[in-house]
């Protein structure tokens, strides 16, 4: 399937602003399991948690530059 210029910005938009919901809502996750007195370690949840985020604000920002450049 070929997607023409505008198809394709349009697509690279949403996928940035997808990734940083995404990344909000994995913060919002880690703060409300840490706030629980489950049996769940700390270090991990919040490595990985931190982990995640950084990767999907990092590919956001990816799409983000991908959707504003002017060239094919």
């Amino acid at each position: 399937m070929k997607l023409n210029i505008e198809q394709r910005r349009s697509l690279l938009d949403e996928g940035h602003k997808f990734c940083f919901d995404v990344a909000k809502l994995i913060i919002g996750g880690v703060i409300l399991a840490g706030i629980m007195r489950e049996d769940i370690d700390r270090y991990i949840l919040y490595g990985w948690g931190v982990f995640f985020v950084i990767f999907l604000i990092c590919l956001g920002i990816v799409l983000l530059i991908m959707s504003k450049n002017k060239r094919k």
